[in-house]
């Protein structure tokens, strides 16, 4: 086992490298593409994307691997990627901070090692047991840039969409947990709904601008197997929605436009 990884994240600006402490995410949320990537498909013991949400696999043995790994892999070595900044990604195909990892404990153990070993770490979660982590960031705070998706604000659509996930109000007083104690931060408005407009993202920026977050970037929605059909499938309660989600496919997934909607908003915006 290798546990980190070379990132063709790179390109988003999200990391040079990856650690995965887990296969699966238990937080279903059924925008999802990951459950559709080869990482996922090829290692989740046959699980069909449907199953999303319903099981987790830890890596057993990651710990000793990783702890092995460090031994050659510093964070001079991790600089020499093409982008250059070596940051680790926790994490890609899973939420590190998954309800079992109170549990396991895999991420915080990783997170120790890598922290320890000198390495600049992005955290990336939609869970507020990072929390529990608090004490790990700050110590090493120079280290570590933490983000969440904030999407939009709206805790019943979050509900319906990320079933077991932290809703957004939750998230945000995560963020300004980790604010008050001096942690860089970074929001994802993503994914962006084919549903929503101007107005939601003004939203989300509103409420993230007192975090004095470092980064703010937005990610349209990712058509990938069958994750739009289980979206419009969980709107029930939002028929104006899931009508969008319906029309909502790759062949007249209006890329382009998503594009110019997102650089024109940050245009707009005070960050």
């Amino acid at each position: 086992m290798t546990p980190i990884n070379p990132s063709g994240l790179w390109k988003k600006r999200l990391g040079d490298w990856v650690i995965n402490p887990y296969v699966g995410c238990e937080h279903g949320c059924y925008h999802c593409y990951c459950p559709a990537m080869p990482g996922v498909k090829f290692n989740n013991n046959g699980h069909k994307q449907r199953d999303w949400g319903k099981y987790l696999l830890p890596k057993i043995g990651i710990v000793g691997a990783l702890r092995d790994q460090l031994r050659k892999f510093t964070p001079e070595k991790a600089k020499t990627t093409e982008w250059g900044d070596g940051w680790v990604l926790m994490s890609f195909l899973t939420d590190c901070y998954t309800p079992s990892e109170a549990k396991h404990k895999l991420t915080r153990q990783c997170l120790q090692l890598l922290l320890e070993a000198g390495h600049r770490v992005r955290l990336q979660t939609r869970s507020v047991l990072v929390e529990r982590d608090f004490d790990l960031l700050a110590a090493h705070r120079g280290q570590v840039l933490l983000g969440t998706s904030l999407p939009y604000m709206d805790d019943a659509l979050a509900r319906a969409l990320e079933p077991r996930a932290a809703a957004p109000s939750r998230r945000l007083k995560m963020m300004q947990k980790a604010h008050d104690l001096g942690l860089n931060l970074y929001v994802a408005v993503a994914p962006f709904m084919p549903f929503h407009g101007e107005q939601t993202m003004e939203e989300v920026l509103r409420v993230v601008e007192p975090l004095d977050p470092r980064e703010i970037f937005c990610e349209v929605l990712n058509p990938k197997g069958d994750n739009i059909a289980m979206m419009a499938e969980a709107l029930s309660a939002f028929p104006e929605y899931a009508r969008t989600m319906t029309d909502y496919t790759l062949e007249s997934w209006a890329k382009f436009t998503w594009q110019v909607l997102s650089i024109g908003l940050a245009k707009n915006s005070r960050f």
